[in-house]
């Protein structure tokens, strides 16, 4: 009699190959979807560099003067008004590393350098989000923030800030849950040191472990008091005392450590990325990012709700302390909703972890049904909302590298050897600088810290309002050119260049997109004036 083959059990050879199939196709699928953000993300990031606004062209001449001259300076020597004012460098590293890449492969590859670095720091956040909570919550999640992400496309040494965070929170995040041991830590302080030579924001390390180092005290205190509780927090301790004595590590020591405390006491310049939400509201200005802030915002709290409601074992006060922190700061300055949409990331996915049941961790087609839906559904409702967001020709051009001309207008000054002093609005310092100094120093420049408040309130912002005193500071400092980008968002700067276009002693000599050149009739400039000037009808028409 024939023996009956046995009923395959579970784990058998054939289920076993099916559990592999699912997770190698899941496994293909994060890959994909990964992928795709990351493109996405490159592709908003992907803008041509206009040096005409900004404070690139400042960075990549700090970093030429340190290559070249081993020079860091202290003083604001970029400037004839105030030459030997002083004012701490607080990311003289970025320039040096601007300067390289772009002496190395020009524009277009310090454009890459810039979106590749962003392109990692999301892969780092959302690698946190899918380790601590799963990939099917993470990804929806990333959707969700890549609008507010976005909008910080500019090369600027803040890639830097986002980048120490993402690996910050990475490694303590591992320490905490017992995925990393204590040598790890050793790696905090030595990113602090490039950080704090980097970006004014490397305090921001040092508040992730003493927040953190904080969380797990008041867990040993009232909770468990286990062995190995207190010695990660003796660990962490350690690490952040290391940590501060690492922030001290910058050219000028104890007094860069804490100059970001420091830097608003002589901050005479009202910067729009400085404005609050509430400015912004007020002002009434149409700032489109603000709707997917709120988004952003709106989707944190309802996280945490859900995380004290219904998912109380994933609530960590760490967490909940650092969302509380970065919402604050996007609040009090809208540069800043970048970062807290970062750090909504890996919090949220962990709150709302659980929100799936076991659907968040398995690997089965329902996950990725879900995942697929969630990503297209919300994809469509952000482009809805606000389409224009996504095509603004605010935003500059498309493609990557220098514009095209953008230095028409610096070519023309040198070519023409126009002279000076300039007299230059607060957007263009940089541009001036990059292409001028040391031939030519600029009047101002858009470091608000390097001059003192009361060169604004006195001087600067009263001779663009009011013709007497331009006349009576024009005569003092001789200005016999001015160099204006006419598209900043200031109605007393634009009413300032009508006025100057019109007033018979300037004239007209260059103009382009970004840029109006008028030089002093009766000064040095003279046959330029006979050979360039431009009929003032015509510029009054192009510039509005």
């Amino acid at each position: 009699m024939a023996k009956k083959r046995p009923a395959h059990k579970r784990g058998s050879a054939p289920n076993l190959a099916v559990e592999q199939t699912q997770e190698r196709q899941q496994f293909l699928f994060r890959i994909f979807i990964t992928v795709l953000l990351l493109l996405v993300y490159g592709f908003y990031l992907a803008h041509q560099v206009n040096l005409t606004v900004g404070d690139l062209g400042r960075h990549l001449k700090n970093g030429q003067l340190f290559i070249e001259n081993g020079l860091i300076p202290k003083i604001n020597l970029y400037s004839y008004a105030y030459p030997d004012y002083p004012f701490i460098n607080h990311h003289w590293g970025s320039g040096v590393l601007f300067y390289l890449i772009q002496r190395l492969a020009g524009f277009s590859g310090l454009s890459l350098a810039f979106i590749v670095i962003s392109m990692v720091t999301l892969l780092i956040f959302l690698n946190v989000a899918t380790k601590y909570a799963s990939f099917t919550i993470a990804a929806p999640i990333a959707v969700i923030v890549l609008p507010v992400l976005i909008t910080r496309y500019e090369v600027r040494p803040e890639l830097f800030s986002y980048l120490f965070c993402g690996l910050f929170l990475q490694i303590l995040w591992d320490y905490k849950s017992g995925k990393l041991g204590f040598r790890w830590l050793f790696l905090l302080p030595i990113l602090e040191i490039f950080w704090v030579n980097l970006h004014i924001y490397f305090f921001i390390g040092v508040l992730l472990i003493a927040v953190y180092l904080f969380e797990l005290l008041v867990v040993f205190l009232t909770h468990n008091k286990q062995q190995n509780t207190r010695d990660q927090v003796k660990g962490l301790a350690v690490i952040l005392l290391v940590t501060l004595l690492a922030t001290c590590l910058n050219p000028a020591g104890i007094s860069g450590a804490i100059y970001p405390f420091l830097i608003f006491n002589e901050y005479g310049a009202p910067v729009i990325e400085n404005y609050s939400v509430g400015a912004v509201l007020r002002a009434g200005y149409d700032f489109l990012p603000l709707i997917y802030f709120g988004i952003v915002f709106g989707l944190v709290c309802l996280s945490w709700l859900y995380a004290l409601t219904r998912n109380r074992s994933s609530f960590s006060l760490g967490n909940f302390l650092l969302s509380v922190f970065f919402f604050a700061m996007a609040w009090s300055a809208i540069r800043n909703f970048a970062l807290s949409a970062y750090f909504a990331l890996p919090i949220a996915a962990v709150n709302l972890k659980n929100l799936l049941g076991d659907q968040g961790k398995a690997s089965s087609s329902p996950s990725i049904l879900k995942v697929s839906a969630s990503l297209a559904v919300i994809s469509l409702v952000l482009i809805v909302i606000k389409p224009a967001y996504f095509v603004s020709s605010n935003r500059g051009r498309v493609g990557i590298g220098l514009e095209e001309a953008n230095s028409a207008a610096a070519d023309f000054f040198l070519k023409e050897k126009i002279q000076g002093p300039i007299f230059n609005n607060f957007n263009v310092g940089p541009y001036l600088i990059y292409h001028l100094y040391p031939g030519q120093r600029v009047f101002i420049d858009n470091r608000a810290e390097a001059y003192p408040a009361a060169f604004f309130s006195d001087v600067y912002f009263p001779i663009q309002a009011d013709e007497a005193k331009w006349a009576n500071i024009s005569h003092h400092y001789g200005f016999n050119v001015i160099v204006f980008n006419y598209r900043e968002r200031s109605v007393r700067s634009e009413q300032f260049i009508i006025r100057r276009v019109l007033d018979p002693m300037w004239a007209p000599v260059f103009f382009d997109r970004h840029i109006i050149i008028l030089a002093k009739r009766d000064g040095p400039n003279q046959s330029i004036v006979a050979k360039y000037e431009l009929p003032k009808e015509s510029v009054l028409v192009r510039s509005n």
